[in-house]
């Protein structure tokens, strides 16, 4: 596929687009690892690894680090890493629909280092997923071994079947902190960090919290963490604090009331609705609700 002025390497926007999705999930990973979690059936990494040039290209993507794994032959065979910038996280944030402070870091330093610990995370997560084929046309190739690959390169009609997998790539995060202390938005010290946690309502699965270990971490720290685990979901939340809505004043300024318990403020509501109705002027009640409803006060000082 020939290239563009600005997509020198041929790639398609949607191609692209999941590229971004994928590395905003897993933060770092090799294009064979890409490949296999968005573009499972086409012929080779090749499609993949295009898109990231391209992005690179547009300062969304950068490679800083790669990584080495036996080839066929046992040979080792180097692969580079490649993770979002601080633009691209932003751009992924975009693909994800997520507010961009829940996207986390771009995970430079850990690419740096090889990421061993995230590309097992990204492994994992594919296990989990068992990613299907898309349907794709394939581009006619003569049969080659790719260096990065260690592979040949393979007809999308040779992939293998997979069996069902659980959740969809959206619904994993990785680097979540569940709070023992504290809350979501700011834990507190004790809290622990998940590797990757999943929400699949669809499988029937509300929550998944994943931990990895590339045997690096002693029984004991192993412990810990299941500890802090089931603190986490030992944890009860009171009743929600009452929410403050802005109430016009008789003047016609704005003031903060807090709203009443949801039994009167149903009660407030028809009642705030029948004098909507009865208003000349009045229009449907739903935009008075809204704001708050108005107490008698208000209503004596109009008479």
């Amino acid at each position: 596929m020939g290239g563009t002025r600005r997509w020198p390497y041929g790639s398609t926007a949607r191609v692209r687009s999941l590229v971004l999705l994928a590395l905003g999930v897993v933060k770092v990973a090799t294009a064979s690892q890409l490949r296999q979690l968005v573009l499972p059936g086409t012929a080779d990494a090749q499609t993949v690894r295009n898109a990231c040039k391209d992005l690179k290209g547009a300062v969304l993507v950068e490679t800083v680090g790669s990584t080495s794994r036996p080839g066929n032959a046992g040979q080792p065979v180097t692969e580079q890493l490649w993770n979002l910038t601080t633009a691209g996280l932003a751009a992924a944030a975009t693909e994800l629909d997520r507010p961009l402070r829940e996207m986390g870091g771009t995970a430079r330093d850990a690419a740096k280092a090889g990421a061993a610990h995230a590309l097992k995370v990204t492994d994992t997560i594919d296990a989990f997923r068992q990613s299907e084929p898309l349907p794709t046309n394939p581009v006619g190739r003569a049969r080659q071994t790719h260096a990065a690959d260690g592979i040949p390169a393979q007809s999308v009609r040779q992939t293998v079947v997979r069996p069902p997998g659980l959740g969809k790539l959206r619904g994993w995060q990785t680097e979540v902190a569940p709070p023992v202390v504290g809350t979501i938005t700011a834990p507190g010290r004790g809290s622990l960090r998940a590797d990757a946690v999943l929400t699949a309502p669809e499988d029937g699965v509300p929550v998944l919290f994943v931990e990895v270990d590339n045997h690096t971490e002693p029984p004991t720290q192993v412990a810990d963490k299941i500890a802090r685990y089931r603190r986490f979901f030992q944890r009860r939340e009171g009743p929600p604090r009452p929410r403050r809505a802005a109430v016009v004043d008789a003047v016609g300024g704005l003031r903060p009331r807090r709203l009443p318990a949801r039994r009167d403020r149903v009660h407030q509501t028809g009642r705030a609705a029948r004098h909507a109705g009865a208003h000349p002027g009045g229009g449907p009640p739903v935009p008075r609700t809204l704001a708050g409803p108005l107490d008698d006060r208000l209503h004596r000082r109009r008479r």
